[in-house]
């Protein structure tokens, strides 16, 4: 999938559902409901990215628990950054590397 704007594949019925599941009215914001797009994945400072990436990762409702594929998805984008060296990058590099393990 080349769309920009994906969130890997997550449909938007996945938000809705975890929205309606964590309370509409809710004032407590939970974690890991915000599934970054490609774009930002390629683009977004590492500092910025990793508590997004975290937070999906560990801390999404069961509506947005990324699957495998989806990480290795995300993993084949910070690889292909220009600065995936950086040990900001790395960082989240193995952070992906750490899920696929689970």
């Amino acid at each position: 999938m080349t769309d920009p704007d994906d969130r890997f594949g997550m449909p938007d019925s996945a938000f809705k559902s975890a929205r309606e599941s964590h309370g509409l009215n809710s004032p407590v914001f939970r974690a890991g409901m915000y599934v970054p797009s490609r774009h930002e994945v390629a683009t977004l400072s590492a500092a910025k990215l990793l508590p997004i990436v975290v937070d999906w990762m560990w801390e999404s409702p069961s509506e947005l628990i990324p699957n495998n594929d989806q990480i290795s998805q995300l993993r084949a984008i910070l690889l292909s950054r220009p600065d995936a060296a950086a040990p900001e990058v790395r960082e989240l590099i193995v952070a992906c590397e750490d899920y696929l393990k689970v």
